[in-house]
């Protein structure tokens, strides 16, 4: 393989350093806390957040995936959601400071919202970045790079939240969870100039098919849900996700709140269960990269599945801190497999010259997951947490499993479609 080869394999997956950054800091660890524990709000309040920077995603998507590929171009708007989402954090840190709750959860929709949207842009450029024979590995590789960002991300934040580096005191840093959100937008936007400049130039270099049909782009939405009709495995696929993403997605979220909550656990063990969930997510990354190129997309996404749902299993019955860090790790192995399988199994499926509107599909399926996942967990804790807090954890934890397995039981069988279709990303069933 040449070495301009991956070059391009690595450019592209520096993006996924990037956005985990974001993903990490805000969405996952301080954003909830800084709701729930520092500003008084509730879990729903959290959920709502996200459920409606999701819902927005679910309505935009598909319009915006139809335009790239009727254009060509995919650079542009993702330049912009890239640009958006880093000044969106900015200005969650800044409204913080006022103490109020509703203008923190206005800025971080906007800044959650362009975020999703990048993620667009950005999974579309696969197949331009290498043959169809190595986009697991390149999958893989992106997963890796993201979860190693996680890391990178939390280790150069957490000063500024905690006044401490490897448990040296420096006061000049503390600031609380507010002064997070700055450094986070500036690492965010760094470590993304280098896909975001280089694939605008590659862009107006090569000429990369279009769809050349000319269609109303709600039209076009339609026409994209009818014509899974012809390909069978993405309907299931699409569905499927919807009921995993749910699960997945919600324990992203909130696994920070249910670690303070239910265990009590401080930021700094926190951070230190995260540290060892991303790193082991790194290897699952490159591994489950390697088993989709092996065993197929299918059997790969359905050993992963059930990787989550025995971890989740677990999690709920014997909710312990000695527990949790063996749990992280291989939760995080999981979580490495989930899109590093995922990306590839629609482009096994998908007609390759409408891969934008069938990833604006797919971001449909996931995203109205995480309008509706967030708010199952926000109400359960609402429910349940005036008889007990850990056990409203615990249902709630359950729920994720339970939501995931029925997303797995779906997707079973597409194992038949595939072996009566060995070119199954080529022709219809």
């Amino acid at each position: 393989m040449k070495i301009h080869q991956k070059s391009r394999e690595f450019v592209w997956g520096i993006y996924d350093f990037a956005d985990t950054i974001f993903s990490m800091n805000v969405v996952s660890l301080y954003f909830p806390l800084l709701i729930v524990s520092d500003l008084g709000g509730k879990d729903i309040y959290v959920g709502l957040a996200n459920s409606i920077s999701q819902l927005l995603i679910v309505f935009t998507a598909p319009i915006f995936g139809i335009f790239s590929d009727r254009t060509g171009k995919r650079m542009p708007l993702f330049i912009i959601s890239a640009t958006i989402c880093a000044l969106g954090t900015l200005a969650i840190g800044f409204s913080a400071k006022f103490g109020a709750i509703l203008p923190v959860i206005i800025t971080f929709i906007i800044a959650n919202y362009f975020y999703q949207l990048s993620l667009i842009f950005y999974n579309s450029l696969l197949p331009r970045v290498g043959p169809e024979n190595r986009w697991g590995k390149i999958s893989g590789l992106g997963t890796a790079l993201g979860y190693i960002g996680s890391i990178v991300g939390m280790i150069l934040v957490m000063p500024f939240n905690t006044g401490k580096i490897f448990g040296l005191s420096t006061p000049v840093f503390a600031g609380g969870r507010i002064a997070t959100f700055t450094p986070t937008a500036i690492l965010f936007a760094i470590f993304a100039l280098p896909t975001l400049i280089y694939y605008f130039k590659d862009e107006r270099r090569v000429k990369y098919p279009v769809d050349k049909i000319n269609r109303h782009p709600f039209k076009k939405i339609w026409e994209t849900f009818s014509d899974t009709k012809k390909y069978p495995g993405i309907r299931r696929f699409i569905v499927s996700r919807f009921f995993f993403e749910e699960g997945v997605e919600t324990s992203i979220i909130f696994m920070g709140i249910f670690a303070e909550k239910a265990m009590g656990m401080p930021d700094s063990a926190k951070i230190v269960f995260f540290v060892i969930a991303t790193t082991a997510a790194v290897f699952g990354s490159i591994m489950w990269g390697k088993i989709t190129d092996w065993l197929g997309p299918h059997k790969s996404l359905m050993f992963v599945l059930y990787g989550w749902i025995s971890g989740l299993a677990v999690l709920a019955i014997f909710p312990y801190q000695w527990l949790f860090y063996p749990i992280g790790c291989w939760i995080g192995i999981m979580l490495g497999g989930v899109w590093t399988t995922s990306r590839p199994y629609l482009l096994k499926i998908a007609p390759k010259e409408n891969i934008g509107r069938y990833f604006g599909l797919y971001s449909i399926s996931g995203k109205a997951a995480a309008v509706t996942g967030p708010l199952i967990w926000g109400a359960i804790i609402l429910i349940f947490s005036g008889k007990s807090e850990l056990l409203a954890y615990r249902i709630a934890i359950t729920t994720l499993a339970v939501l995931i397995a029925i997303g797995a039981i779906i997707l079973i069988p597409n194992k038949i479609v595939m072996k009566k279709n060995h070119s199954f990303g080529d022709n219809p069933s």
